[in-house]
């Protein structure tokens, strides 16, 4: 009895020493992080908005109405069960950021036509416009419109939040996060987009 007592109690000691050597690296992980910079393109020939969503600790990038779709679109991405499922429980961010973990493709569609609605219908969050080519943004979204009809099988709906999201190819952590999603989106429509070892979130250069 007195042994399966101590076996007991040295587990939990190890348990905890497991999880405050997370925190610690996880305190020690966040100082060296930063807010990249996306410059835009030279001015394109075919110019349109896009615009970077900056909410809390979400980044996204909102694209703009199409000839088959009149309203803006944002994509997202996140870890699957913090953003998807909605596990957001304190325990869970040792995980959901020290290792890679399932990551989620999200899609909102907000009902704006046009720039002026879409900021009043967004007024909770950060909207910063990118002028970029709208050859690009068509090709982008065919992609991330693809990638995400791809896992609409197991597609999970969150509408506190808005989004749908479908399990993604890549994972999520500290070195894969929304803004890392985001930085190459916003890099496939010829942007620049400022280093970073670990990418806390994105800004537009001048705002």
């Amino acid at each position: 009895m007195a042994q399966t007592v101590i076996a007991a109690t040295t587990q939990r000691r190890r348990r905890r020493g497991r999880w405050l050597g997370m925190l610690l690296a996880l305190l020690l992980l966040l100082p060296l992080s930063c807010v990249s910079t996306i410059t835009p393109p030279p001015p394109p020939a075919d110019p349109v908005t896009v615009f970077l969503l900056r909410e809390a600790m979400h980044t996204g990038l909102v694209l703009p109405p199409t000839a088959t779709d009149p309203h803006y679109v944002e994509f997202g991405f996140g870890d699957w069960h913090w953003f998807a499922l909605g596990e957001d429980q304190w325990y869970r961010v040792f995980p959901t950021v020290l290792w890679p973990t399932p990551g989620a493709l999200g899609r909102r569609a907000f009902g704006a036509g046009d720039a002026g609605r879409l900021r009043a219908e967004v007024s909770w969050a950060e909207l910063s416009p990118v002028v970029v080519s709208e050859a690009k943004v068509h090709e982008l979204r065919q992609r991330l419109e693809t990638d995400f009809a791809a896992g609409a099988a197991h597609a999970v709906q969150r509408a506190d939040l808005g989004f749908v999201f479908v399990p993604a190819a890549s994972s999520y952590w500290l070195g894969h996060t929304c803004a890392d999603a985001a930085a190459v989106w916003f890099t496939a429509l010829d942007c620049s987009v400022g280093w970073s070892l670990w990418r806390r979130a994105l800004r537009v250069g001048g705002t």
